[in-house]
């Protein structure tokens, strides 16, 4: 739809504009059916049984509930947000920590800058779908979304807000149903809706905590509020809902906190953010002395040179992917002494940002809307695939440089029969995998973690091949094999299937 826009994007073009926006509203008989995307935030994968959440078990039952949703690396709140909306990972679309730093500029980036949280700058490797939809004739509405109250490539949501975590829920759930209650040529058809109490909670109380459970309680009361308007509308079951979180959340441990300045010279260089993960620059010292300092300094952390980070982390080509990252192990914090000596005990009992194939820091994927079967059951699916899956639903060309996929999604499309999940336990000598496989990917669950592969041959002979980046699984018969990180797992024996 609307995929060449060369004739009314040529001036922007010479004025150096990334992008235009096409004011042509797609003709009403034209307009697809709206889709919500709705963020959680630190909704993690296994809190659907924390409470009675009555609105949010009704999208479960009435369509498709994944294991969890895989996210980028890092697990922050910014970069996790962006890359479902843009299906970019971190080190692609440059909003690569919560605090960042951008050499080019030289300018930092935080939460609390509210100038930089609306400066497009920050945001322009990689297009929202927000700006997708603006582009291709469609009406967007975002009530809060990383990101969305800047000017990206030109363009804004024809409606969005300055993000304040006071504004009552009751207020964000009523202003979306006005919102729909405009006329069809100025509603809008993609639109966002976020709540960050659940988050919130777990930060100051920890995960599964029954603060924690309380907020979710009200969000869900909120989103039933939401789905009742919409249903006297005629709405409900006449649009696609998301329902996402931008990442889990662990338990923190005040004696369990790595001082960074224990082993290197923090007046050499520049650390743009802490936590799970530093992200460092080499300013005065060099890359290798850094890596140096720390390799092997402590038995809880990890630390790679910018080139030699993981590849299934994806996070190796932005400007502002620092130096040096070094990475905790879960459970651990990389601080300093100066600001450990100005913090309580318990003023943190939660947190985010390790490693996104730990399970703890999986979110919600929750979708429902006359696409798919009510019931139906996946794997983990990835937070990049997201875009992909949305551009789809709304009929609109993806920008070129996204990473998603639609192909998990693809088996589930306009089906009557409800997916489930298959799930197989190997022992591999002495060790535990565990398959949970879909149509079209599957999750491998190996300890803490678990691993999102494509399904990449099925043979007549029933053997099955799924990879991804530094991942693969082969199984035919009773038997598997697997690559995890390097590890190798051979002649795995079946010994649990269930459909």
């Amino acid at each position: 739809m609307r995929s060449a826009l060369l004739s009314t994007c040529f001036l922007a073009l010479v004025l150096s504009l990334s992008g235009c926006q096409d004011t042509r509203p797609v003709a009403e008989e034209e307009r697809p059916l709206p889709l919500l995307l709705i963020s959680i935030d630190g909704f993690r994968y296994d809190y659907f049984d924390l409470a009675e959440i009555p609105a949010i078990q009704r999208l479960v039952d009435g369509g498709v509930k994944a294991d969890g949703l895989h996210h980028v690396f890092p697990t922050k709140t910014f970069p996790t947000h962006y890359s479902i909306v843009t299906g970019c990972h971190a080190g692609t679309h440059g909003v690569v920590a919560n605090s960042m730093w951008d050499p080019d500029r030289d300018a930092r980036f935080s939460l609390g800058n509210r100038e930089a949280v609306g400066d497009g700058f920050w945001y322009q490797a990689c297009e929202p779908i927000w700006v997708t939809a603006q582009n291709q004739g469609l009406r967007a509405g975002t009530y809060f979304w990383p990101g969305s109250e800047a000017r990206i490539r030109g363009v804004r949501p024809s409606f969005w807000k300055l993000y304040s975590n006071d504004v009552p829920h009751l207020e964000r759930v009523e202003t979306l149903l006005e919102w729909m209650d405009l006329p069809a040529e100025e509603r809008p058809t993609f639109l966002t809706l976020y709540f960050s109490a659940v988050d919130s909670m777990g930060h100051r109380h920890g995960p599964r905590a029954d603060p924690v459970r309380d907020a979710l309680i009200d969000v869900d009361h909120h989103l039933g509020i939401l789905f009742e308007g919409l249903e006297e509308r005629g709405l409900l079951d006449q649009m696609h809902i998301l329902i996402t979180s931008d990442h889990g959340m662990s338990w923190v441990d005040f004696e369990r906190y790595i001082m960074l300045d224990d082993f290197l010279d923090l007046s050499r260089v520049l650390v743009s953010d802490w936590g799970p993960a530093a992200q460092i620059w080499a300013t005065d010292t060099e890359v290798d002395e850094i890596v140096a300092a720390l390799d092997g300094a402590h038995p809880h952390l990890r630390v790679w040179a910018r080139e030699d980070i993981p590849a299934r982390f994806r996070f190796g080509t932005h400007r502002r992917v620092p130096d040096v990252v070094a990475k905790a192990d879960p459970g651990w914090l990389i601080s300093n002494r100066p600001f450990m000596a100005g913090q309580r005990q318990f003023s943190l009992m939660g947190q985010h940002g390790w490693d996104p194939a730990l399970r703890e820091m999986h979110g919600a994927f929750v979708v429902h809307g006359p696409a798919f079967a009510a019931g139906s059951r996946i794997p983990t699916v990835r937070s990049v695939d997201l875009y992909a899956l949305m551009t789809h639903l709304l009929g609109l060309d993806p920008a070129a440089e996204q990473e998603g996929s639609l192909a998990p999604f693809l088996p589930l499309l306009n089906q009557t029969t409800p997916a489930d999940i298959e799930q197989r336990i190997y022992d591999c000598q002495g060790e535990r995998l565990e398959a949970r496989i879909g149509p079209a990917h599957m999750g491998l669950v190996f300890q803490e973690f678990v691993h999102v592969l494509d399904r990449i041959e099925e043979g007549t002979d029933g053997s099955e091949r799924f990879a991804e980046v530094d991942l693969r699984f082969e199984s035919q018969g009773g038997t598997a094999s697997a690559e995890i990180d390097g590890r190798q797992f051979s002649n795995c024996r079946l010994v649990i299937a269930d459909r």
